[in-house]
C-alpha cells in the first residue's frame, strides 16, 4: 500500500463507505421509486467526494457502474443517470469496453491492484484499479484517474514509441517497459516491473567470448548518455537473439541527481544481415563463394612483404566451360564452376588466398610457398578434376605458376608469369584435351543407350551405301557415313528419362527433342575435326516440303548429306523392333517411303535406296 501514498489510501476509504451506502439503499430500494432512489443516493454519496477533482468510480460484481463522482461525468461526458446501473458495453466504443473489462477481471481474480495508461484527449492518463470489499459479500471494482503531467508525460509518450524502451531506477529495478520492450524481451510488464535489469535485459557479445560493457552501469557512472556496443546482441526469455542499435541515458530529478537511466533500443538484426551479406558480396564471387579479384589484388599487395617470401601465386583456367554452357546450358556450366571451386579449396591450405579471377578463371595467393610447393598443389588439383564429370564432360583445368623469391621483384610481374605459363599448358594441350572431351561425350550417349548406338551404326552403313548408289565422291560418302554415326549426338544433353520411355512423349519431351538437331550442331561446331559435320547433323530432320525442324528448310535448301541421313535413319527405325511395335518388313518401310518421298524426303534419295535394298535382295 505504500508506494500508492495517502491520496490512494484515501480514495480506498471513501469507496468502501460508498459501498456501505450502496449496501443499506439497495435494502430499502423499492422498484417503482428507482429513480428517485437514484438521485437520494447520489447526493448522499456525493457529500464524500464531491470536492475531489480525481475522476472516481466504482463497480458491483456485474461490472455495472454503482458509483461516479462529477469528475468522471466529466470525463466520461456523461450525466450520471446515463452512467449508473450500466457497464461499459452501453456507453463506449467496443475497442474501449473490452479493455475496461479486461483489467476489471483482472482486478477480480487477482485481487490486487491493476495499472493501465491511455492517451485520450490529448494527454496521457493512468488507471488504478482495486478491489473493494462489498457488504454482499462480493467483490466491487474501484478505481481512479489522473493525467500523467511533466517529465513522466513526456516519459510516457517515449514508452508509445516503436522502439524498444525501459526505464529502471538508481538501484537497477524496473520501473516500466513498453510494447516493443516486452516483445523483444519475452518478458511483460507485469512480470518485469521490480526485477533487477540484467535478468531481464540481457546483453551479451555477438561473438562467443566477447565481452560486452554494461551500458547501464556507465551511465551510472558517468552520468552521461552511452551509445550500445555495436556488437550488442540481446538474449530474449525463450532464446531469441536481436542485434541491438541506440543507447541508455540518465534520468535526473530537479536538482540533477541521477535517479534512474531510459534505455532506448531498436531490433537491427535485419540491417546486419543485409549489411554483412552486402560486405560478404562486396570481396566474394556469389557463384562459388571464393574471393573475388578485387579482394584478391588487395590481398596481393598486402601480403606483399618480406617475412611472406616466398610467395607463389598460381593461376588456373577451366577447359570446356563454353562447351558445358553450349551443350548443357549455363546450369551445367556453374555446376562444373563450383565443382572447380570446391576442389581448389580441398586442396589447398586455409590460409591461401583462393579467388574467381574472371569468368573460367581461378587465381591463388600462397605466401610462404616455395615453388615445389606451388607445383604440389597444381598436380593435387589437377588430378583431382581428372577424376570429376559434369554431363558426361570430363573435367580438366590448365594451369600455371611462378613464385616470388626477392623483395625488388615485382609481385604484379609474378602473376604475369603464372599466366603466361597457364596459356603455354593450354596451347599445348589444346588439342589433345578436346579431343579427348569429344569421345567423353560420344561414349556418354553411346554407353548409356546402347541401341542408340547401334541405331547409329544401321544409319552410317545405309547412308553410305545410298551416297555409293548415287554416285557421289568418296569424300561425300565418308562425311555422310561419320555425320549419320554422329547424327543424334544432341541427344547427350536431353533429359535421360525422356529417352529411355518406350511410350509416346509429352508435349514439353517432345519439344525438347527436336532440339537434339541444334545441340549436335553445337557440339560438333565446336571440334576442328567435326567442324564441316556439324551443318550436315543441324539440317537431317527437315523435310522436302519444308514441314521439318529446327530450321523448315525446304527441298534443296538442305544440304544434301542432310537429306541422305534423313532417309536413312527413317528406313532403319521403320525395320528395327521397338518396345511399342514390331519392326516392318523392307518391303512395306519402302512403300512408305515411296509415299511420303516428295513431301518428307527427297525423290532421288527415296528411289537410291530402293535400289540398294533391292540390289541386296538379289
Amino acid at each position: 500500500m505504500e508506494k500508492y501514498g495517502l491520496p490512494v489510501l484515501m480514495i480506498i476509504i471513501t469507496i468502501s463507505l460508498i459501498s456501505l451506502v450502496i449496501y443499506i439503499i439497495r435494502k430499502k430500494l423499492k422498484k417503482k421509486k428507482k429513480n428517485q432512489e437514484i438521485r437520494r443516493f447520489n447526493e448522499l454519496v456525493q457529500t464524500f467526494i464531491e470536492s475531489e477533482e480525481i475522476p472516481v468510480s466504482l463497480k458491483d460484481e456485474q461490472f455495472n457502474y454503482i458509483f461516479v463522482n462529477e469528475a468522471m461525468e466529466e470525463f466520461y461526458g456523461k450525466d450520471i443517470t446515463e452512467i449508473i446501473g450500466y457497464d461499459d458495453f452501453d456507453f463506449m466504443d467496443e475497442l474501449s469496453a473490452i479493455k475496461q473489462r479486461k483489467t476489471d477481471k483482472k482486478v477480480l481474480e487477482t485481487k490486487s491492484f491493476v495499472t493501465d495508461q491511455e492517451i485520450a484527449k490529448g494527454n496521457i492518463y493512468k488507471t488504478t484499479k482495486f478491489p473493494v470489499d462489498l457488504l454482499n459479500g462480493n467483490f466491487g471494482i474501484g478505481s481512479y484517474i489522473r493525467i500523467v503531467a511533466g517529465k513522466e508525460k513526456y516519459l510516457q509518450t517515449l514508452l508509445s514509441i516503436g522502439d524498444g524502451v525501459l526505464v529502471v531506477d538508481r538501484q537497477g529495478k524496473i520501473e516500466m517497459l513498453n510494447g516493443a520492450a516486452e516483445k523483444m524481451t519475452g518478458w511483460s510488464a507485469e512480470e518485469a516491473v521490480g526485477r533487477d535489469y540484467k535478468e531481464v535485459f540481457v546483453l551479451q557479445h555477438e561473438v562467443n567470448g566477447g565481452v560486452i560493457n554494461d551500458p547501464i552501469e556507465t551511465v551510472f557512472k558517468t552520468k552521461a548518455t552511452k551509445e550500445l556496443d555495436s556488437h550488442a546482441v540481446l538474449v530474449s526469455k525463450d532464446g531469441k537473439k536481436y542485434h541491438l542499435e541506440d543507447s541508455v541515458a540518465p534520468v535526473s530529478d530537479e536538482s540533477g541527481k541521477i535517479t534512474g537511466a531510459v534505455i532506448v533500443f531498436r531490433d537491427v538484426t535485419d540491417k546486419k544481415e543485409e549489411r554483412k551479406k552486402n560486405e560478404y558480396l562486396s570481396f566474394h564471387d556469389s557463384l562459388t563463394g571464393l574471393y573475388n579479384r578485387r579482394f584478391f589484388e588487395e590481398e596481393m599487395n598486402r601480403l606483399d612483404i618480406e617475412r611472406n617470401l616466398p610467395i607463389s601465386i598460381i593461376i588456373g583456367d577451366v577447359d570446356g566451360l563454353k562447351l558445358t554452357n553450349d551443350i548443357f546450358g549455363h546450369d551445367a556450366g556453374d555446376e562444373l564452376l563450383k565443382k572447380v571451386s570446391e576442389i581448389f579449396k580441398k586442396v589447398c591450405r586455409a590460409d591461401d588466398i583462393i579467388a574467381r579471377w574472371g569468368g573460367d578463371e581461378f587465381a591463388i595467393l600462397l605466401p610462404q610457398t616455395q615453388k615445389k610447393e606451388a607445383q604440389i598443389i597444381t598436380d593435387r588439383i589437377k588430378d583431382n578434376f581428372s577424376r570429376e564429370k559434369i554431363k558426361g564432360i570430363k573435367g580438366s583445368v590448365s594451369m600455371g605458376y611462378a613464385t616470388k623469391y626477392q623483395p625488388d621483384e615485382s609481385i604484379l610481374a609474378v602473376l604475369a608469369g603464372a599466366e603466361e605459363n597457364m596459356y603455354m599448358e593450354k596451347t599445348l594441350e589444346r588439342g589433345q584435351n578436346k579431343e579427348d572431351t569429344f569421345n567423353v561425350i560420344v561414349d556418354t550417349l553411346y554407353g548409356a543407350f546402347p541401341d542408340e548406338a547401334k541405331h547409329a551404326r544401321r544409319t552410317s552403313e545405309i547412308c553410305k551405301k545410298i551416297a555409293r548408289k548415287m554416285n557421289l565422291s568418296e569424300a561425300d560418302i565418308n562425311k555422310v557415313a561419320k555425320a549419320a554415326y554422329l547424327h543424334d549426338i544432341g541427344k547427350v544433353a536431353l533429359d535421360k528419362e525422356a529417352l529411355k520411355k518406350d511410350t509416346k512423349l509429352t508435349e514439353d519431351e517432345s519439344k525438347e527433342m527436336k532440339l537434339h538437331p541444334v545441340v549436335g550442331y553445337r557440339i560438333l561446331n565446336a571440334f576442328d575435326h567435326t567442324m564441316d559435320l556439324a551443318p550436315v547433323v543441324l539440317g537431317h530432320h527437315e523435310r522436302w516440303d519444308g514441314t521439318g525442324y529446327p530450321q523448315g528448310t525446304k527441298a534443296e535448301e538442305t544440304p544434301k548429306l542432310a537429306r541422305i541421313i534423313s532417309v536413312g535413319e527413317h528406313f532403319d527405325e521403320m525395320t528395327t523392333d521397338k518396345p511399342y511395335r514390331r519392326a516392318f518388313s523392307n518391303r512395306i518401310a519402302l512403300e512408305e517411303m515411296k509415299r511420303n518421298a516428295g513431301t518428307h524426303y527427297d525423290p532421288d534419295i527415296v528411289e537410291a535406296l530402293i535400289k540398294v535394298i533391292y540390289d541386296e535382295l538379289r
